[in-house]
């Protein structure tokens, strides 16, 4: 028989990590996703606000523009259900007939702004009515507001204007009544 080599145990250089250097990274990891939870909590509701202001203004300009060319008298009702989901029903008020309905995310509600004379207590939520003309029924000069608002988090407040001329806008505040459509 020939000569076999005797096996022996494989050495080379490599070396694997250290406890210490795999708890270093391990930190640096936990602290870096600590900085980002709560920029993209607060990332995920402006974008859960901003469509659900969006797809409510859309609505809105349905309306106004089903009324005009269906010459026909159109609203729109929000109605908040404590504990529930905030909803918008569109019905054509000539014919009795519901349009359209748009039901926000369970962390999108309505608040209503109350005048600033009056303490604040919880104040029914416009009717948001179109004629046939597509002019608003509210006589109001400042026109009609309605507020959308996170409940994720608290400060973040968006409005949507009826203007008397039937004009809707929306804008990044909690202002009365919105008078530019701030889209930065």
């Amino acid at each position: 028989m020939k000569n076999m080599p005797i096996l022996s145990p494989i050495q080379s250089d490599e070396r694997g990590f250290t406890l210490v250097e795999i708890a270093i990274v391990g930190a640096i990891l936990s602290l870096a996703a600590a900085v980002s939870v709560p920029n993209f909590l607060q990332m995920y509701a402006r974008h859960e606000l901003y469509q659900a202001t969006t797809s409510l203004y859309n609505k809105l300009i349905l309306a106004r523009s089903s009324a005009i060319s269906r010459n026909a008298m159109f609203t729109a009702t929000p109605s908040s259900v404590p504990m529930g989901l905030d909803v918008v029903v569109v019905t054509d008020a000539t014919a009795g007939l519901e349009t359209g309905r748009e039901t926000f995310p369970e962390k999108i509600r309505f608040i209503t702004a109350p005048p600033p004379s009056t303490p604040p207590p919880t104040l029914p939520l416009p009717v948001l009515s179109f004629t046939p003309r597509g002019l608003s029924t509210n006589p109001n000069p400042l026109g009609q507001t309605i507020q959308l608002q996170s409940t994720r988090d608290p400060n973040l407040i968006y409005s949507i204007s009826l203007m008397p001329s039937g004009k809707v806008t929306w804008c990044r505040q909690a202002i009365n009544p919105c008078l530019v459509n701030d889209r930065s």
